[in-house]
């Protein structure tokens, strides 16, 4: 459109310029033959002739067409046509390949009409402009689809969610896929994108509901499912972090009596529970829960946090703790632990042993941290400036060397 705009404007402004020629200088030809002679203006003999040229380039076609009726018929039927209109689609869709977006969707739009699949064209020209962010369009296009082959509905469904996923209109996406999941209970791809809108959305109820449907058709294997369920847990007992503390509890306890058995046994999963009952001050419940388990099931992180228990009987924890320190002597996290409990009965000699040797083993920030906290309370400043730049150096905090003053002397 915008081509034969700028065509039209060029012709007329060439009209305007050769009329004032023209005027200005018509010119004279003459043409004479035997005792017969004519006159004329050159402009007129120069139109002539283009009408005589013209005139013969249309009569050598026609005699073409006479000579060769089969080709001309071929180049007039409705077969050439369709031909000419699946080149255009096969093109529009090079170009998609290609990146060339703008083309391609110009070229498939327009060729729909006279193509014989004009719903591949549309999606096609709906993708091209979803690559340009030109959103309009690409609902327009996606609507042309749906209405040129209303039986394709849940291709041209499968193909607006794709986009609105694309796009982040998770909640838009979620209801073009409850609505194909409504026709096709069963439809593996709208079951696996169901999937990840819900955890986009952080909606951890609808996506436990879904989770056996994902493993009955195979959407998720044995693993996939297992490492998917402890995700799912896991944020459910974040989602607790907003309840009151009485609330929260109930909450926390409820999640982990409805998680299924063999995922208990995850220490992710496990030390999830653990934070959220300490968080929640269930610690009696979680002191039961953390011997029972690590009787079981060793775990470095779980027995940190069961030095970080303040309520209930700590002479029994730092006896427990020191019966467990006989079968895991090297573990870094025990003494950690047993430094904590033994300064909370207030031994800081036997605390600031636990956590030097904790430190040896295993150089850590809380550590450091820890060390620097007791030394300084001790009165031992110099030591506990030591680890408090340990504790720095550790947790990535590399001051530059810089010049510093002087201490005020008293």
């Amino acid at each position: 459109m915008k081509r034969l705009y700028i065509a039209g404007v060029l012709a007329l402004a060439a009209g305007m310029f050769a009329g004032l020629i023209m005027r200005k200088d018509p010119g004279y030809v003459l043409f004479s033959w035997g005792q017969t002679t004519v006159e004329m203006s050159l402009w007129v003999a120069l139109i002539l002739i283009l009408a005589m040229v013209v005139g013969f380039h249309i009569l050598m076609r026609m005699l073409a067409g006479v000579r060769h009726p089969i080709r001309t018929l071929n180049l007039l039927s409705g077969d050439n046509r369709d031909k000419r209109a699946l080149r255009s689609t096969v093109r529009g869709l090079l170009l998609l390949a290609e990146g060339q977006w703008r083309k391609a969707e110009r070229l498939l739009d327009k060729s729909a009409g006279r193509s014989g699949t004009p719903l591949i064209n549309y999606l096609a020209a709906a993708r091209a402009a979803h690559a340009q962010g030109r959103n309009e369009q690409t609902d327009q296009l996606l609507q042309k689809a749906l209405e040129s082959t209303p039986s394709a509905e849940t291709a041209v469904s499968i193909s607006q969610a794709e986009i609105q996923y694309e796009r982040g209109q998770y909640e838009q996406c979620l209801a073009s896929l409850l609505r194909l999941q409504k026709k096709n209970p069963r439809h593996r791809w709208v079951l696996k994108t169901l999937m990840k809108v819900y955890r986009k959305l952080e909606d951890w109820q609808s996506l436990s509901e879904l989770y056996p449907q994902l493993l009955k058709n195979n959407i998720v294997s044995d693993d996939e499912g297992k490492e998917l369920l402890t995700s799912l847990h896991i944020s459910m007992f974040k989602n607790t972090q907003e309840m009151d503390d009485d609330s929260r509890r109930e909450a926390v306890q409820a999640i982990w009596k409805k998680t299924p058995g063999e995922l208990k046994y995850n220490n992710k999963l496990a030390e999830a529970y653990a934070r959220s009952l300490l968080a929640c001050g269930a610690e009696l419940v979680l002191e039961r829960f953390l011997q029972d388990r690590l009787r079981k099931h060793w775990s470095d992180e779980l027995v940190v946090i069961f030095g970080l228990i303040s309520k209930g009987d700590n002479d029994h924890r730092l006896k427990q703790t020191q019966k467990w320190l006989e079968q895991y002597p090297e573990s870094a996290s025990l003494l950690l632990t047993a430094g904590r409990l033994s300064l909370r009965n207030q031994d800081w000699d036997k605390g600031a042993d636990y956590l030097e040797q904790s430190f040896r083993k295993n150089p850590l920030a809380t550590t450091a941290a820890e060390l620097s906290r007791l030394y300084a309370s001790m009165g031992n400043t110099a030591k506990s400036q030591e680890y408090y730049q340990y504790c720095l150096d550790l947790a990535g905090y590399n001051l530059p060397g810089l010049p510093m003053p002087e201490a005020v002397k008293a």
